[in-house]
């Protein structure tokens, strides 16, 4: 039995730029197509690294990674399985060498358990994340 199935996914992830392009790919067993804004391609923040892997409610971390020159960076945090992706809890821009760093205290809203805290260009929508165990 031969199984086709078909995705479709569209991603315009930042504002003014260049005329977003497509790309399709194509097998047997499903078609995808994934319309990316190229703008946003090398803005994607890198490299995120935690201080510290495990932290409790109230906690100040730092956040660091790679990102391009000038760029704004926004930090938040998402559960690992059911739950909800805080609103942004800090944001920084990527200095001249293409590094950045933020401190980021835990807020109260946040559960026990794993966290992913999770690094975008503002913007856009495509993210870097590190593990964060909350104790």
């Amino acid at each position: 039995m031969l199984l086709l199935a078909s995705f479709t996914a569209v991603l315009i992830a930042c504002g003014p730029g260049p005329t977003p392009t497509t790309t399709t790919t194509t097998t047997t067993t499903s078609s995808t197509t994934t319309t990316i804004d190229p703008a946003c391609a090398g803005y994607t923040p890198s490299g995120i690294v935690l201080s510290d892997p495990s932290a409790s409610v109230g906690d100040t971390i730092t956040v660091t990674g790679f990102g391009a020159p000038g760029s704004s960076i926004q930090i938040k945090m998402v559960p690992v399985g059911p739950g909800t992706a805080t609103a942004v809890l800090a944001t920084t821009t990527v200095n001249p060498g293409g590094a950045w760093a933020t401190p980021l205290t835990i807020p109260g809203s946040v559960g026990l358990g794993s966290w992913k805290v999770t690094a975008n260009s503002v913007g856009c929508t495509a993210t870097t994340s590190a593990l964060i165990s909350i104790v």
